[in-house]
């Protein structure tokens, strides 16, 4: 259902950004405001646009959204405190904490809106160590953060 709900958002949000895009054009007198002028085919170009980001919006969920492994033996009490700090740092904040499973949120209003309110990251205990899963850059760029910042670091 996630995903399902994830296509639509995606949907309506290329929708949007190609309408406001085209308002934009036609508003700065690039374009004219007549849809025949703007598409090839005019208004039946749209149901092809349509189709297209319908077919975008089925797939990005899939390849926008991840889930990372990150290998250590801790136990969340021992590194509740420098993960939450670590988070807190990079603008998240603690939403839920429940055995097994912690979300954080983007704290700012403005990142929220730019991620479509898909913002939510989910660290999960597993048997090997943790999963994090949230959009693709996210998980990425703080999964592999997290991993060295809570490394044991040694003297050379």
């Amino acid at each position: 259902m996630k995903y399902l709900i994830r296509s639509i958002k995606y949907f309506f949000y290329f929708a949007f950004l190609t309408t406001a895009i085209v308002l934009v054009l036609v508003a700065i007198g690039a374009v004219e405001g007549d849809i025949n002028s703007i598409f090839d085919g005019g208004y039946s170009a749209l149901w092809k646009i349509a189709i297209f980001f319908a077919v975008i919006a089925a797939v990005y969920p899939k390849v926008g959204f991840i889930r990372r492994e990150i290998p250590l033996d801790k136990e969340w009490n021992e590194i509740r405190e420098d993960v939450t700090g670590y988070f807190r740092d990079r603008r998240y904040v603690l939403e839920s904490e429940s055995e097994g499973v912690v979300t954080f949120r983007f704290r700012d209003i403005a990142g929220k809106l730019s991620k479509m309110y898909e913002d939510r990251l989910t660290l999960t205990r597993t048997p090997e160590g943790y999963e994090l899963e949230g959009l693709r850059k996210d998980v990425m760029r703080l999964a592999a953060g997290l991993e060295h910042h809570l490394a044991p670091h040694t003297e050379e």
